[in-house]
């Protein structure tokens, strides 16, 4: 019972990494994309990852076996520091990248521990596993800059329509979605499956073990993991459509690709991959191919870091710790030591960080000190000129009193003849004359919901507001329309398309279009972003 029990603890740590960094990175994705918006997707992500999950315990294909053939020569009593050693590894990976690389330290926790139990196979094995991590890592990145630059020409042969353009990424992202959901649970089920499998076999058990686990850990992190996934997308997604649906569909390939059993044949391993990694070589793919960077390169070199060494510190850790079990002194010294010196480094990080943070609290009040005393001169200055601004503004805002005032008389004196109209027309008899009174009323009541008189004023006052723009976009692009003028002015205070088509009395689908023909006038390319453009100006 107390195995038993020492796996389960084993796997939750193996898995902790995984379903908080990785899951949210793939979530993030999807729902960036646009499918996770699709009650479909909604619908089969779940059930396709944990049908994944059960699959990988029943029917464990060449990724489970490969793996599992690295502890062939563990004992049962060993699989516990496998646990250790991996989150021990996260969590000074972590310390330098976002992206700490579980399935890496998994394997390295699992090659030192046969190592430590006198299997000499493990080393030879992870060579293989190395060469498959390098290439999984390029190819990724390789084809995500491909998808995108395939669908940059697709988009500029056929010039397609921007809507329809868009209609047909969403159709496939959530092909790719679905894809991606399952080879990711398929390609990182070692983590939760193989210890459940190697101690109670292949079967319902294990499933449950590795259910279990995943269902406990999402719902103990689950808003760590919501908070995480929101910021993916805010922070790392914020972009076109098509890099998302090159992003998605170049990690959903390598990670089916690496889970398949066909790979070895090519002389490269089935092995788990970090998602992190995988992402980050996606968007500098993506980056090359566009000309304009996704990801810092700081964050490039990190990641990179981080994924080296996390095989490298699993293994030492692994080994180490099973040695220390087995009552080796030396290897206990050494082990206490790597923990003295993690601890010394992580203390000096967070030390280093609060003197920073003080040094910039410092800077902050110095420099508010500074903004406040010029400031005050400022103020002393140009108290005259603000003055007449305040008197100039509260006039403005009387003047707007009034007219809000002259306005809410005219449309109560308008209802009133309405009213005293419609008494005198229900008294009418029935006939022509009472039919031509009442669609006299009818189009009086239409005109007066089109306000037109007020756009014109809204309208007329935004160009006094904004008469610098006005003229600069004039004089840049003297072929808009006065149609297309008003709709880059709106666009400029921030309307949205269901605010701009009420303003200006058309459909919300109208708005779309209108804004892919400002676009084409104003000679932008898909990946513009229009608006900050218009805002430039």
């Amino acid at each position: 019972m107390s195995s038993f029990l020492l796996i389960v603890l084993a796997t939750l740590l193996c898995g902790t990494v995984l379903i908080v960094r990785d899951l949210p990175l793939v979530h993030g994705s999807i729902m960036a994309s646009g499918a996770g918006e699709e009650l479909s997707v909604k619908i089969l992500v779940p059930l396709l990852m944990l049908a994944a999950l059960f699959l990988s315990c029943l029917f464990p294909g060449a990724l489970m076996q490969s793996s599992a053939g690295i502890v062939s020569a563990v004992p049962e009593s060993m699989l516990f520091p496998v646990g250790i050693a991996t989150i021990a590894t996260c969590i000074i990976t972590g310390l330098i990248s976002r992206f700490p690389a579980a399935p890496l330290a998994f394997i390295g926790a699992l090659t030192g521990i046969a190592r430590a139990c006198g299997s000499t196979q493990a080393w030879m094995v992870n060579a293989s596993y190395l060469l498959s991590w390098t290439i999984a890592t390029l190819l990724c990145g390789a084809i995500a800059a491909g998808i995108y630059q395939l669908g940059t020409s697709l988009a500029r042969k056929h010039n397609a329509h921007f809507i329809l353009m868009e209609a047909r990424i969403l159709k496939i992202a959530t092909l790719a979605s679905l894809v991606l959901a399952a080879a990711f649970v398929w390609n990182n089920a070692p983590l939760l499956c193989l210890l459940p499998s190697i101690t109670a076999g292949n079967g319902y058990i294990a499933a449950g073990i590795a259910f279990a686990c995943a269902f406990l850990l999402y719902a103990v992190m689950y808003k760590r993991i919501s908070g995480s996934t929101s910021s993916t997308i805010d922070s790392d997604l914020d972009t076109d459509s098509l890099s998302i649906l090159a992003l998605v569909s170049s990690m959903a390939v390598v990670l089916a690709l690496f889970s398949c059993g066909f790979i070895c044949k090519a002389g490269l391993a089935a092995t788990p991959l970090p998602v992190g990694v995988l992402f980050v070589s996606a968007l500098t793919g993506i980056s090359l191919t566009r000309g304009q960077a996704l990801i810092e390169g700081e964050e490039i070199g990190r990641c990179i870091l981080a994924a080296v060494m996390a095989p490298a510190l699993g293994a030492v850790t692994g080994y180490c710790l099973c040695r220390i079990i087995d009552g080796d002194l030396a290897n206990t010294i050494i082990v206490l030591c790597l923990c003295l010196l993690v601890t010394a480094v992580i203390v000096y990080i967070r030390w280093q960080a609060r003197h920073d943070l003080q040094k910039q609290i410092v800077r902050a009040r110095e420099q508010q000190v500074y903004s406040t005393q010029k400031s005050l001169s400022a103020l002393e200055v140009k108290a005259e000129t603000t003055e007449k601004d305040l008197l100039g503004k509260l006039e403005h805002k009387r003047k707007e009193l009034v007219d809000f005032a002259v306005g809410i008389s005219d449309q109560k004196k308008f209802m009133e003849e309405i009213y005293e109209d419609l008494k005198k027309v229900r008294s009418m008899p029935d006939g022509a004359a009472k039919n031509a009174r009442m669609d006299e009323l009818l189009s009086a009541l239409r005109e007066r919901m089109y306000f037109t008189r007020e756009m014109n004023d809204f309208y007329a006052r935004s160009e006094v507001l904004h008469k610098d723009f006005n003229m600069r976009l004039s004089e840049r692009f003297p072929s808009l329309t006065e149609a297309e003028r008003k709709l880059a002015n709106l666009l400029r205070q921030g309307f949205s398309s269901k605010y701009i088509a009420s303003l200006m009395n058309i459909t919300p689908k109208s708005v779309e279009i209108s804004r892919y023909r400002l676009r084409t006038k104003l000679g932008l390319e898909r990946s513009d972003n229009l608006i900050q453009f218009i805002k430039s100006i």
